[in-house]
């Protein structure tokens, strides 16, 4: 239990506990920490449930296939809807009342790193801490999520100097879906010459600058992922149905609290 594992070419830690086990993550020792099963199958069902049933899922305006639940800061942004988006009530409040696997996701964070969690703010304004995301029949193209890089000048984005994808699998397709990393990162000036020509796919860069990902893992139903999602990654393309619940988490120093968004 915890030694980092083989799986699918990525190195995997298997628990979250301390300080230490976020630090193998945050100086890159492995490429991701996966608590497999942390949710069970009726757990997982709920949720899903929950997400397609609900009627704030929305097709996400960036990123063609997929659809979201919850608020995407980056999303609302560049479609200059943030007084709209952040009218709405947090998605994470009425998720909590789902079942307790939600709880159990801040509980761990919280518990494993002494300095917790903190609500990452931009301009005075409480960022949602909550998204789901459903793919079907259909992958994401290799990309990264910085807010340091989209928010240059902005007081606590300009502090993350790690930011981190952390994601419930809830739903898993029966072929495809595999998560894909590279252990590089791109200024926006690079970013932006590599960027795929196709307009539905122009949040992304072209696989084929790229070539073969450093790591890649295929998740279960139930498991927990956490990876620097600041560097390249992308989703392989399914055959059925990935869902996903997660935040980002921003690493500001180890004398600091982990800030949350969406």
């Amino acid at each position: 239990m915890g030694e980092t594992a083989e799986t699918a070419s990525a190195r995997v830690a298997s628990q979250l506990q301390n300080r230490a086990d976020w630090q193998r993550l945050l100086q890159s020792n492995v490429d991701a920490i996966r608590l497999s099963e942390f949710a069970n199958p009726y757990e997982c069902q709920q949720l899903v449930t929950f997400v397609t049933q609900h009627p704030r899922a929305v097709q996400y305006s960036t990123a063609a296939g997929i659809v979201r639940l919850g608020s995407s800061f980056s999303d609302a942004r560049k479609s200059d809807a943030l007084a709209e988006e952040y009218s709405k009530p947090d998605i994470l409040t009425e998720a909590l009342g789902v079942n307790s696997v939600i709880s159990r996701i801040l509980g761990t964070i919280t518990a494993s790193w002494p300095l917790g969690l903190e609500t990452f703010r931009c301009n005075g304004v409480a960022l949602h801490r909550s998204i789901a995301r459903r793919i079907v029949g259909a992958g994401a193209e290799p990309h990264d999520d910085n807010v340091a890089k989209e928010l240059p000048g902005e007081h606590l984005a300009s502090a993350v100097q790690i930011q981190l994808g952390l994601n419930l699998y809830i739903e898993m397709p029966e072929e495809g879906g595999e998560l894909e990393g590279w252990h590089r990162r791109l200024s926006r000036e690079e970013y932006d010459r590599l960027r795929n020509p196709d307009p539905k796919l122009h949040y992304g860069i072209r696989r084929d600058v790229l070539g073969v990902c450093d790591w890649r893992i295929e998740p279960k139903l139930g498991d927990l992922i956490i990876f620097q999602n600041n560097e390249l990654h992308a989703i392989r393309h399914s055959t059925g149905a990935r869902t996903t619940w997660g935040f980002f988490l921003g690493y500001r120093g180890q004398n600091e609290s982990l800030l949350i968004w969406s």
